[in-house]
């Protein structure tokens, strides 16, 4: 199903805002910038990093230290089979950094012993970039690093939706673009983190769901790999649903624990949709060091003074947006989608030719390869 047909012009795409821990400011310019790309079967990627080194004890060390930051490490033996385009840090062990060729290799970190300090200082002079790491007292510096990296690795799009007041519908938004998202061929997820939810599933649908809510990962401390998120998020209709089981009061989630989810949603899925209920979210510091865009939902009688804005409710803008604010369009909620919502069967509303122009005008989503514009 092409739910984007006869859609308006594509905007030009947002600059990607990654997260960057200001407590390790120091290391934003020596991270590689090079993103994992995804296999072309769909599988998830998980972060990697090379070392170039044939010693057992830099081996055994590093591969330690990667496994506490969740990247995979993979060792080279052979500097020549190592690619230009190597995606993640490179490290090198003071056994082979002398082979390195700052014109063919791509040489982020220089690990050595405390006992070839100096040989790594000479080394280091070769390539100005470049970091030295002497293990072990170098090792937390070095976790850090990796773990810095693969935060920063996810490519999936995300979009917060935030609301200037109660009841504007911007939780059914969120679901329904999510799914639309998944209608043009993108993994995608919503996760609901409005601090006053009472449960997105049953806005969605009747049956229980089948899969990990908030509080089991509450429970779990939130160490969940990309690929395990996504496979254990349950679905409706091939479109992940992160929310609460149960439809009561419930505590804020926690930073950490909301830092390691969004880390391992970029990496994990193509589109990511935040319902973050009342602007400003208490975590909204956090989460701005994740998204791609922010958009406020709102109605004619109380416009935000900033931001991009969609008229949730309203057939069209009866006011002007103040200097700052730029109006994306309006979403009506629709008595198909009170019906659908009513009934349990929100994505039935993809039905309607309407709904999905409605959806495609306000150009929320990034484009997919193939898909028509």
């Amino acid at each position: 199903m092409k739910w984007l047909t006869d859609t308006a012009a594509t905007t030009e795409p947002k600059k990607n805002t990654r997260f960057v821990m200001t407590a390790l400011d120091d290391l934003r310019a020596g991270l590689p910038t090079e993103q994992i790309s995804r296999p072309e079967n769909g599988s998830v990627d998980e972060p990697l990093c090379t070392i170039v080194s044939s010693d057992p004890r830099i081996i055994e060390l590093c591969a330690a230290i990667a496994v506490g930051a969740a990247v995979r490490i993979i060792q080279c033996t052979d500097p020549e089979t190592l690619h230009t385009g190597t995606t993640g840090p490179v490290l090198w062990g003071s056994d082979m950094a002398g082979l390195a060729d700052n014109d063919r290799h791509r040489v982020d970190v220089l690990i050595g012993l405390e006992s070839a300090a100096s040989g790594l200082w000479s080394l280091a002079s070769r390539f100005p970039k470049t970091r030295v790491a002497l293990l072990p007292s170098a090792g937390q510096w070095l976790g850090e690093y990796l773990g810095l990296w693969a935060m920063r690795a996810g490519h999936g799009h995300t979009l917060a939706l935030g609301a200037t007041a109660g009841g504007l519908g911007t939780s059914t938004l969120a679901l329904l673009l999510a799914h639309a998202g998944t209608l043009s061929g993108m993994r995608s997820i919503v996760i609901d983190m409005d601090p006053h939810s009472r449960s997105l599933w049953p806005r969605a649908t009747s049956r229980p769901p089948t899969g990990i809510g908030w509080e089991e990962l509450q429970l779990s401390g939130g160490r969940l790999a990309a690929h395990q998120l996504a496979e254990t998020m349950p679905q409706l209709r091939s479109t992940s649903v992160l929310t609460w089981s149960e439809s009561k009061e419930h505590e804020l989630i926690d930073e950490q624990l909301m830092i390691r989810l969004l880390a391992a949603a970029r990496q994990g899925f193509d589109l990511v949709i935040l319902d973050t209920g009342r602007y400003p979210h208490p975590r909204q510091t956090v989460i701005n060091q994740f998204i791609d865009r922010r958009v406020l939902t709102a109605n004619s009688s109380a416009p935000p003074h900033h931001g991009e804005v969609v008229l949730c409710g309203e057939q069209r803008a009866r006011y002007e947006a103040s200097s700052g604010a730029e109006i994306l369009g309006s979403f009506p909620i629709s008595s198909r989608i009170i019906k659908a919502d009513h009934r349990g069967d929100l994505f039935d509303c993809f039905k309607s030719r309407g709904l999905r122009q409605s959806l495609a005008n306000l150009c929320l989503l990034p484009q997919v390869q193939g898909q028509i514009s």
